[in-house]
C-alpha cells in the first residue's frame, strides 16, 4: 500500500523561489551524499502561507518520493488549542501504511518503532504540518536515510536544527509585485486595472500576507457589485482593518489566525507582546522596549528571543526589534489600556533622559534642562546613533499626536 495523503495545493500559491529552491537543495545534496535523513523546517508567522508553500514543493516533487507521501496537520496552533499528540499522530500514520488495528503495538514506543521499520528503506516523503514546536516532532522523525521530512510552524523549531540539522527556511512577507500577482490570479487582470489607485491600497494594507491578500480576494470575488475601494476604505481605518479580514470562518479570520498564537503564550510573553503592540514607528530598540514594557534589559531580551522564536517578533539589526504590521495592530488591541498609559509614559521619559544625557555630551555649553524628579529611566545602548535618533524621533512623533506637549518640547529642542 502506496499512501498519498498530500492534501490539494493552493492555486494561490506565489513567488517564494528563493524557499522553493532551498528546499530543492537540500533534498538534492543528500541523494548525492547524505547518509541522514533530510529534514527542512519551514518558519513564519501565522498567515504567511508556509504551508502553501509545503504542499506546492510536494507536489512538484511527487516523483521523487514513489513510496508515498504521509501528511499530518499537528495542530500547533489551531482554535483548539490542543496539540496532536503523538499518539494520535503515529497511529494515523500507521494506518496509512496499511497496519491492521489489531496488530497495531499497545505502547507508544512499539507504534514509534514500527512506524519507523515501514518507512525504513523507501523513498517517502513525511509532512508534519503546522507544528507546535520540536519536542512534538522529535518522536515521528523516521530513522532512516531515504526518507525527507518538510515541517511547518510558527515555531523556529531551534532544536531540530540543532540536534537534528534541520535546514531551517524562514518565510518573509510578499514584496509588492508578488502581492500583485496573487490578487491578479483570484480577481483578474481586468478588475485589477479597472482600480488602480485602490489595487495599490490593498496591497499596501494587507503588508504582504498571503492570508490578508487571500482574505480581501475573496470578499471582492463574493460580491463583484462593490467597489475595491470600498474594501480599501475599511482597510485604511485601523479600527476597522482586523474586521475587514474576517470571512466568518476561523482560518480565513486572521484575527482569529493571530490568536491562536497569542493564546500559546506564557503569561508575561504576552504582556510583553500586547505593550510592543503600542510602540509606534517602525521598529524599537531593546533598550526603549525594555523602558516600554518596564522590564530589565537582559529580561526584556530574553522575552523578545521568546517571541522571535515563535515568529510574532523579528530582530532585524542590532538590538533592534519590529512586528509585521498586521501583527502589531492585533498585539495592540489586546493591550490592557491602563498598563499601556503607564508604559507609554516610561517610553517618553526614557525619551527625555537620553537625549538630555546625549545633548550633555555632544554639547555640554547648552542650558540644561529640569526634568521631571523622580522619573529617571533605564538609559542603555540603542546601538548607532541612527538607531537611538530613530527612537528619539518616533517617540517626539507620538508625543506630538497625543498632546504631550511638554515632553514633545524637550525632545524637538534635542
Amino acid at each position: 500500500m502506496i499512501p498519498r495523503q498530500l492534501p490539494a495545493a493552493s492555486s494561490l500559491f506565489t513567488g517564494r523561489k528563493n524557499e522553493l529552491d532551498r528546499l530543492t537543495a537540500a533534498l538534492d545534496a543528500q541523494s548525492e551524499h547524505g547518509s541522514t535523513v533530510v529534514i527542512s523546517a519551514v518558519g513564519g508567522a501565522g498567515g504567511l502561507g508556509k504551508t502553501w508553500l509545503a504542499l506546492h514543493w510536494a507536489h512538484h516533487h511527487e516523483d521523487r518520493f514513489p513510496d508515498g507521501q504521509l501528511f499530518v496537520d499537528l495542530r500547533g496552533f489551531d482554535p483548539s488549542d490542543n496539540p496532536m499528540p503523538s499518539y494520535e499522530a503515529v497511529r494515523g500514520f500507521l494506518d496509512a501504511l496499511g497496519v491492521a488495528a489489531d496488530d497495531v503495538p499497545a505502547e507508544l514506543a512499539a507504534q514509534l518503532g514500527l512506524y519507523r521499520s515501514l518507512v525504513a528503506k523507501r523513498r517517502m516523503l513525511i509532512v508534519l504540518d503546522n507544528a507546535r514546536d520540536s519536542a512534538q516532532v522529535a518522536p515521528l522523525l523516521p530513522g532512516d536515510s531515504s526518507c525527507t521530512v518538510l515541517v511547518t510552524s510558527r515555531d523556529r523549531m531551534s532544536e531540530l536544527v540543532t540536534r537534528h540539522s534541520a535546514n531551517p527556511v524562514t518565510l518573509e512577507a510578499l514584496d509588492e509585485r508578488q502581492s500583485r500577482v496573487l490578487l491578479s490570479r483570484r480577481l483578474g487582470a481586468e478588475r485589477l486595472a479597472a482600480e488602480p489607485a485602490a489595487v495599490t491600497e490593498l496591497v499596501h494594507w494587507c503588508a504582504g500576507l498571503p492570508l490578508a491578500l487571500s482574505i480581501v480576494a475573496s470578499r471582492a470575488m463574493l460580491a463583484p457589485q462593490i467597489p475595491l475601494a470600498d474594501l480599501a476604505a475599511e482597510l485604511r481605518d485601523t479600527s476597522s482593518r482586523l474586521s475587514a479580514l474576517d470571512e466568518g470562518e476561523p482560518a480565513a479570520n486572521l484575527k482569529a489566525v493571530l490568536s491562536w498564537s497569542y493564546r500559546a503564550l506564557p503569561a508575561g510573553q504576552a504582556r510583553v507582546f500586547t505593550m510592543l503592540g503600542l510602540a509606534p514607528g517602525a521598529d524599537i530598540s531593546l533598550s526603549a522596549a525594555a523602558n516600554l514594557v518596564g522590564l530589565p534589559e537582559h529580561e526584556t531580551v530574553s522575552v523578545l528571543r521568546a517571541l522571535e522564536r515563535v515568529s510574532l517578533v523579528q530582530q532585524h539589526s542590532s538590538k533592534r526589534y519590529s512586528m509585521h504590521d498586521l501583527v502589531r495592530l492585533y498585539a495592540k488591541t489586546q493591550a490592557d489600556a491602563a498598563e499601556g498609559e503607564r508604559g507609554m509614559r516610561r517610553l517618553v521619559v526614557f525619551a527625555c533622559h537620553t537625549a538630555h544625557a546625549a545633548d550633555r555630551l555632544i554639547a555640554p555649553n547648552h542650558a540644561p534642562i529640569d526634568l521631571d524628579e523622580g522619573s529617571a529611566a533605564r538609559v542603555g545602548d540603542s546601538g548607532s546613533h541612527a538607531a537611538w535618533l530613530a527612537d528619539v524621533v518616533m517617540i517626539a512623533s507620538y508625543s506630538m499626536g497625543v498632546n504631550r506637549l511638554r515632553a514633545a518640547w524637550r525632545l524637538r529642542r534635542w
